[in-house]
């Protein structure tokens, strides 16, 4: 057990990935970070209901703002693994935490002020995504400090289920607030969220971090990220995969406003429940999450999930019926939930301490880097044809993902006995 960790702790722990609360730094992390990202959750919310109201319903609007919000991630994403390998992880998320926080003042300013306009909420969401790239990537390595590398799993799958905690809690709340006193109160209460983390943060004692060295250059650190991913044929395989599912499966997210107003005929509080339950769903998942370090039972894992992830939004689709829409949601919450907890501790259980961030600065710009255009291709397409057909294709595509790689592993074991069979008949 890392120094930091206390054998004991004030109540009695479960077995499963809440087992990790018996970390001080962790305890302190996951209450500050709950906080933190309801309020992110309710951002979220609020901007997607103002941009949908200033563009007059566009779903172009709504892709347009995603993509500025998650483009600068793509481009910025290897600078921060080199940061993050190279400096302080825990005083690079309080610099982190304070510019979010004043972001979301600002948004929450010009909102109160009568002045917003989609052309701020385009900045803000650029400065935004530039922020966040540094953040999810240096989140993403600071686990092992905070915990070590015994408990990374139960890290990475509390971690998961606090995002979804907070999908649930977040916008729920947003939905009465925007209901009873407007969208500016959700801003200023997402900035002033950001406190107990930056206090957690400042607070808490971490393991030494094996930092790279600061003689090379930042390219030369860039460029040993990318060839030690490339070398490593399952982190390699992990990171396309994860740049198809959230180039393909992910973006739907940026169209619930059109599901839940228009396709629905509901209001923001339908828009909540939606969101609800999708964060319902991601939350069972995490709950049941295990981690494993055997290379086929993740591949079968993934396969599975992915598979039906993609049946989810078929379902999403084609729904014109609240129950039928919140079912979906569910579903598509609980297998997103599975795929992205695995991949990402069998990135980290295998990657060299030594090249963490940098590897999972590529792993960030697989969703944060692809998404945008994701988001954009889903928003234009909503206006040309309609929200349900471009996420039952995006549905498809995810599915047929899944049964080609299950053809694929298919053709590799049997290849593999037949070269089995030669070889022993050889022998004789």
């Amino acid at each position: 057990m890392p120094p930091s960790a206390s054998k004991t702790f004030l109540f009695p722990v479960p077995p499963g990935p809440l087992r990790i609360l018996r970390h001080p730094n962790y305890l302190k992390y996951f209450s500050g970070q709950l906080i933190s990202t309801c309020g992110t959750w309710m951002q979220h919310f609020a901007q997607a209901l103002v941009v949908y109201r200033l563009s007059h319903q566009s779903g172009f609007w709504l892709g347009a703002i995603a993509f500025a919000g998650q483009l600068p991630a793509f481009l910025i994403s290897p600078l921060s693994g080199v940061v993050a390998d190279r400096y302080d992880r825990r005083k690079i998320l309080i610099v982190v935490q304070i510019v979010e926080l004043v972001q979301a003042l600002l948004l929450a300013g010009l909102c109160f002020s009568g002045m917003v306009q989609l052309w701020h909420i385009l900045i803000l969401a650029m400065v935004l995504g530039l922020v966040n790239a540094f953040d999810m990537t240096t989140r993403h390595a600071f686990a092992v400090d905070m915990v070590g590398k015994a408990d990374l799993s139960s890290a990475i799958a509390l971690n998961s289920m606090l995002i979804n905690i907070s999908r649930v809690i977040g916008p729920l709340l947003a939905g009465v607030l925007y209901a009873a006193v407007g969208e500016g109160w959700c801003f200023t209460l997402n900035g002033l969220s950001y406190f107990p983390v930056i206090w957690g943060l400042a607070t808490m004692k971490t393991l030494p971090q094996k930092r790279a060295s600061e003689s090379k250059s930042v390219l030369k650190h860039m460029g040993e990220g990318w060839v030690y991913a490339r070398n490593h044929l399952v982190i390699f395989r992990i990171l396309i995969l994860s740049t198809f599912v959230c180039l393909i499966a992910c973006p739907y997210a940026v169209l619930l406003p059109v599901f839940a107003l228009n396709i629905l005929k509901g209001n923001p509080h339908t828009l909540s429940w939606m969101n609800g339950m999708l964060g319902a769903g991601a939350i069972i998942a995490t709950l049941l999450f295990t981690g494993v370090h055997n290379a086929q039972i993740i591949k079968v894992r993934l396969i599975r999930d992915v598979i039906f992830w993609g049946l989810g939004l078929i379902m999403l689709g084609v729904s014109s019926n609240l129950m039928m829409s919140l079912s979906a949601m569910f579903m598509i919450g609980y297998f997103m939930m599975c795929v992205f907890p695995t991949m990402n501790n069998a990135i980290q259980q295998m990657v060299d301490d030594s090249m963490r961030g940098r590897v999972m600065s590529l792993y960030t710009m697989t969703f944060l880097g692809t998404m945008p255009f994701g988001s954009l291709a889903m928003g234009w397409l909503s206006d040309r044809y309609s929200a349900p057909t471009v996420v039952t294709g995006a549905g498809l595509l995810t599915m047929a993902m899944g049964i080609v790689l299950v053809f694929r592993n298919t053709m590799r074991h049997h290849l593999k006995d037949v070269a089995s069979g030669i070889s022993v008949q050889s022998k004789f």
